[in-house]
């Protein structure tokens, strides 16, 4: 782990990331008046809950005692050195900054130190604003310290376990841009180990220097040409290390200016491959023998005839394992399908063909949909038994000309030769689509089985293999997130929406963790007493440079299982503390918040929540649980409605979110244990003009009120479509008529300012 400090005296408020750092700054500037201020200028801040983030430290002589050491600052310490010397402290951290804290008594001025942490899993950045103050004649210091991010795990979990040498480099320009090498990120274990050095001893070391064969062996170029192209590589690679032949297969994974390196030794492989061969001329060598000895034994003794027979048997028998061997290196043991390896090989040769024929092929690479239920549900022999069955028919829907082979897992390939256009390519993808969705049983249960295809053509799309794959991958998942089993051609635009929304991930993964995906909060009025009955949580993305950005603005990646969960423990976070701190004001209200299919199918969301909220203080009526008509109907319908019972047990309150624009059926309000209904706000907007909208929305509130649910209408915005709400009998409304969604440090005035003018208005009334 490596770790330094950096002091800043002259620009500490353009320095620091935090408000109240720089707030406290100032207080202490307000208080100077040409001498060190009195530590009395800061009671109220030491009273407050940033005193969890400070400690105070009395100068004795040329030592310093701990003297005040606030809750999350133990926490970092790991215990409480109050009443401790400053030089007792044995932690590297505590020694580090005395020079600092001397330096600053010394100055009399505040200073920020900036303390780095590198290491091999870790890195991060704290803030330390360090105050001189005084208390009567002694001198003190008051330290608050904020981390500007939380140590993060420099994929610790694949690192730890993988057999593989795993290395993240960041790229070294020089002044016109060109990259003269690299710097080593993190490293993992068996990378280290590979270059006889520990992985802390890695970080920040030049690659050329761990890996001197690099530029000889020509992988430099490569990972060049991978950084400057962000496109993904795979290479293999044989040279010396240690006095040793080496033979290695190179995975590139390039994401801006760093390239994630995965090193698999492939030297037992292929010695295995080298030595099936030897084998083979072995036993052709022995074969050729046999049958020379054969002949000459039938020429020379008669009587030895049925020998002869026998050795021929065995030259059959030594030629069908020798077909045997070469076949099990070809192909896929489940499926009989060639292998990725040999479908690769095969790929290329027909390229080549259709190079020299001047003729166009297809690439279309096949994903079965929703395959893990398949198995989670049924058993692997289950899932072993529909890809047999899946490879099976698509086969038998392809020419002899054209190349079939299972990458992987669920994925398949095929090459379309003599495709002439894309009605060809998309006639033969139809063929096989068809054929794979036909009734299939498994267990005496229907499986259902549809595919996801992505299809790029040659030479249009690409005139290599590697270009081809890559393209037919960006197909591939574009035909998922559209919905799946349908058929996606590649488009040149698909690669900058892949780049684009790559882009958009990694951003969005980096404010979760910077803590910019906050709640804003948009009041529920009942319009029958006025008052108002909690509020809807929303989600908002405090963009530094565009400023707060609305959910349509990056609604695309919650398609995306870890960002859906983590924006949806963020904002289950932040609402819990807002709750709290609402109660600590005397505010005590309800809060409502939507969650996504993947968070309804954790078995445990329901009681992990409820433990949170009671964590807190908080009772489970003060959140409500929003779902939308899709979550509800989407695959794993059954493990989403036991959750959905778990949380009505323990005494949340449910809501069917965005009502009458999805798919739900009566049967659905009928068992699901929802509390409430949410008129969409597109009904709302064309309620004043619109008869047949007027009607629809009548009857969802007559509706509702037959079933005994509460009804809210979303999106009332004007005076005239409350009127309109109104005239229909719905109860509750939310919108910009009442108010735009607020940050939550506004809500304790708004709700105040709101309940005097209602009593005000009552008061006029009256």
């Amino acid at each position: 782990m490596t770790s330094y400090v950096d002091v800043r005296i002259d620009d500490i408020e353009q320095t620091t990331d935090f408000s109240d750092v720089r707030d406290l700054c100032a207080m202490w500037y307000a208080a100077n008046g040409g001498d060190i201020p009195d530590i009395r200028h800061f009671a109220l801040a030491l009273a407050s809950p940033m005193a969890e983030r400070m400690m105070v430290m009395r100068a004795i002589g040329e030592s310093l005692v701990y003297e005040r050491v606030g809750r999350n600052v133990v926490a970092v310490f790991g215990h409480d050195p109050t009443g401790r010397v400053l030089e007792q402290m044995t932690n590297r951290g505590a020694r580090s900054f005395r020079a600092t804290y001397f330096q600053i008594l010394q100055s009399g001025r505040p200073g920020l130190a900036l303390h780095s942490k590198v290491g091999a899993t870790a890195v991060g950045i704290t803030e330390r604003l360090i105050l001189p103050v005084r208390s009567g004649e002694a001198l003190l210091l008051v330290c608050y310290i904020r981390p500007r991010e939380d140590a993060t795990n420099v994929l610790r979990s694949v690192f730890n376990v993988s057999a593989d040498a795993i290395t993240v480099l960041s790229a070294i320009r020089d002044s016109k841009g060109a990259i003269l090498d690299f710097s080593i990120v993190a490293a993992n274990a068996e990378s280290a180990r590979r270059v006889h050095r520990h992985p802390d001893a890695l970080i920040g070391s030049q690659m050329l220097e761990a890996w001197p064969f690099a530029e000889s062996s020509g992988m430099m170029e490569r990972f060049v040409r991978a950084v400057n192209s962000q496109l993904p590589d795979v290479f293999d690679a044989r040279y010396t290390q240690d006095g040793k032949i080496v033979e290695r297969q190179l995975r590139l994974a390039p994401h801006g200016e760093g390239l994630t390196v995965t090193d698999i030794d492939i030297g037992p492989t292929l010695a295995a491959t080298r030595a099936i061969e030897k084998q083979h001329n072995e036993l052709l060598h022995a074969n050729e023998l046999l049958e020379a000895r054969a002949v000459d034994l039938m020429a020379s003794y008669a009587s030895l005839e049925r020998t002869t027979n026998e050795l021929r048997e065995e030259i059959t028998r030594n030629r069908a394992l020798e077909a045997e061997l070469v076949h099990l290196a070809h192909h896929d043991g489940l499926t009989g399908l060639p292998n990725r390896s040999f479908f690769e090989q095969r790929f290329e040769e027909k390229l080549k063909q259709m190079k020299r024929a001047k003729r166009r092929a297809a690439l279309c690479i096949i994903d079965l949909d929703h395959f893990k239920d398949i198995n989670d549900s049924l058993g692997h022999d289950a899932g072993d038994m529909v890809l047999r069955e899946v490879s099976s028919r698509l086969r038998g829907t392809i020419r002899k000309s054209d190349v079939i082979g299972r990458l992987g897992g669920d994925e398949f390939a095929v090459v379309l030769t003599n495709a002439q256009d894309t009605q060809d390519a998309a006639a033969a993808v139809k063929r096989m689509m068809e054929s794979v969705a036909r009734p299939f049983s498994v267990k005496q249960q229907d499986v259902p089985i549809s595919l996801s295809a992505g299809v790029a053509i040659f030479p249009a799309d690409g005139r290599t293999s590697g270009e081809l794959m890559a393209d037919a991958d960006i197909a591939v998942y574009r035909s998922k997130r559209a919905g799946r089993g349908r058929t996606v051609f590649f488009a040149p635009s698909m690669r900058d929406d892949a780049e684009r929304r790559y882009s958009l991930l990694k951003a969005l993964r980096l404010a979760l963790d910077a803590s910019q995906i906050v709640p804003f909060y948009q009041p529920m009025l009942d319009i029958r007493t006025g008052k108002l009955i909690g509020y809807e949580a929303l989600a908002r993305w405090l963009h530094p440079e565009r400023g707060t950005l609305m959910p349509g603005t990056f609604a695309e990646t919650f398609d995306e299982p870890d960002i859906a969960q983590a924006l949806t423990k963020t904002m289950i976070q932040s609402v819990i503390s807002d709750l709290a701190a609402w109660d600590k004001v005397g505010l005590s209200t309800r809060v409502s918040m939507n969650v996504t299919a993947f968070d309804l199918r954790q078995p445990s969301f329901a009681e992990d929540l409820h433990s949170r909220l009671r964590l807190h203080g908080l009772t489970s009526a003060q959140l409500t649980i929003e779902v939308t008509e899709t979550t509800i109907l989407s695959r794993d319908a059954e493990r989403i409605a036991s959750t959905l019972n778990d949380l009505r047990r323990l005494g949340f309150s449910l809501a069917l979110d965005d009502f009458g624009t999805g798919y739900a059926s009566l049967s659905h309000l009928r068992s699901l244990p929802v509390d409430s209904l949410k008129i969409d706000r597109s009904f709302i907007t064309d309620l004043e003009h619109d008869p047949k909208t007027r009607a629809i929305v009548r009857s969802i509130i007559e509706l509702a009120d037959a079933l005994d649910l509460e009804i809210v209408a979303e999106g009332v915005e004007t005076k005239s479509q409350l009127d309109a709400v109104v005239a229909l009998d719905c109860p509750i409304i939310q919108g910009y008529l009442i108010a735009e969604p607020m940050p939550a440090d506004a809500v304790p005035a708004f709700c105040q300012a709101f309940n005097q003018k209602q009593l005000l208005a009552q008061g006029a009334i009256g």
